[in-house]
């Protein structure tokens, strides 16, 4: 068995004051024509939010919340993974693995962590993201990252058997997790299921309906939403930089992927704040850009999904695939039109999202 130790989350008083100061002395672009979201993020709300970030927001008290909760670190393939690990009082309890996507964290589960408590729930950071670190090569992908977490839950926490779930990346790992691991991986959960480049690809006289209008809606947000894809994949270090130098900067860059992402009156300044404090005082907002070069140019492809899977469609979330399409390519036992979210899920629907996934466990685990 691979250790594990334990783990306690503790900024420092002066580097959370030295991000306060870097709030304050924010200067701010000039305001033109087209400053309303549509080109980019609202600066009148960003203004709101650095405001709130500095005079009124508690880390403090976020951080109190996070350490309720088992977290630990283990070193797997040369890397330092970080991880919750929260055992359930319920005996017999099955084990869930929850992955995030960017530009996110560990911290789009937390909500959802008391309504889960039937399982015992396994949350690790992505490699690049929060207190997980990165391979010499610089990046990972998720097919790399898939046999980390499976090593994870086997040699780690000594499971035989478990069930996945996730979004956004976390969507990515967890089908490679399934399509490898078949035997352990029991089912999987998904709440979105990525780009379906097949559609945008095939001649229009050969889709139904539904594929057609995905095809132009995914075309269309190529065109004008796309770009933040080829910068995180191909210059990742170039806005390294400025992400790492400027909270008000990477406010702006991250910020605009939820207003634009989300069912946006559900995420608050506080989640936002939250997301935005641990990118900055860990220093990973960089780092986790490079999952993008490695899922975008050394991404194996993926074998079969055989294992039972099960599809929230949250209505909210970037570019939804036909149901038809998520039918062909996965074995389905469960597909739920969620009544309202986005791309964060259980950020954003705790209650709905926990109710759903316990659903698909008792499906699984019968």
């Amino acid at each position: 068995m691979m250790l594990k130790n334990d783990f306690r989350i503790v900024f420092r008083e002066e580097d959370l004051e030295e991000l306060r100061r870097r709030i304050r002395n924010s200067r701010q672009p000039k305001v033109l024509t087209g400053d309303d979201w549509g080109l980019g993020t609202s600066s009148d709300y960003l203004k709101s939010l650095l405001d709130y970030w500095y005079s009124r927001y508690d880390w403090k008290h976020k951080e109190k919340e996070l350490n309720q909760y088992p977290q630990f670190i283990s070193e797997i393939d040369g890397l330092t993974i970080h991880f919750f690990h929260i055992q359930s009082q319920r005996k017999g309890a099955k084990p869930l693995l929850l992955t995030h996507g960017w530009p996110d964290s560990f911290l789009r589960y937390t909500k959802a962590f008391p309504l889960l408590s039937d399982y015992d729930l396994v949350v690790p950071s992505l490699p690049g993201f929060a207190f997980s670190t990165l391979p010499e090569k610089g990046y990972m992908n998720n097919s790399e990252t898939a046999d980390i977490w499976h090593k994870l839950m086997t040699e780690v926490l000594g499971y035989t058997e478990y069930a996945a779930a996730g979004g956004d990346m976390g969507r990515g790992v967890t089908c490679y997790l399934a399509s490898r691991y078949p035997q352990e991986v029991k089912g999987i959960h998904l709440t979105d299921a990525g780009f379906a480049g097949d559609l945008v690809a095939a001649a229009d006289e050969a889709l139904t309906p539904s594929e057609l209008d995905y095809k132009r809606r995914a075309q269309e947000w190529l065109r004008k939403e796309g770009a933040y894809i080829n910068i995180n994949s191909t210059k990742p270090q170039s806005l390294a930089f400025a992400l790492s130098d400027s909270p008000a900067g990477m406010a702006a860059w991250i910020v605009e992927k939820y207003h634009s992402w989300s069912d946006w009156p559900l995420i608050t300044m506080d989640d936002l704040c939250d997301c935005l404090t641990l990118y900055w005082i860990t220093n990973t907002a960089g780092t986790s850009l490079r999952a993008y070069h490695g899922n975008t140019f050394t991404l194996p492809p993926m074998g079969n999904i055989t294992v039972p899977t099960a599809f929230a469609a949250f209505p909210c979330d970037v570019l939804p695939v036909p149901k038809e399409w998520i039918e062909r390519n996965y074995p389905l036992v469960m597909y739920t039109e969620m009544p309202r979210g986005g791309h964060f899920t259980a950020l954003e629907q705790p209650k709905q999202y926990a109710e759903n996934i316990s659903q698909f466990m008792t499906a699984v685990f019968q």
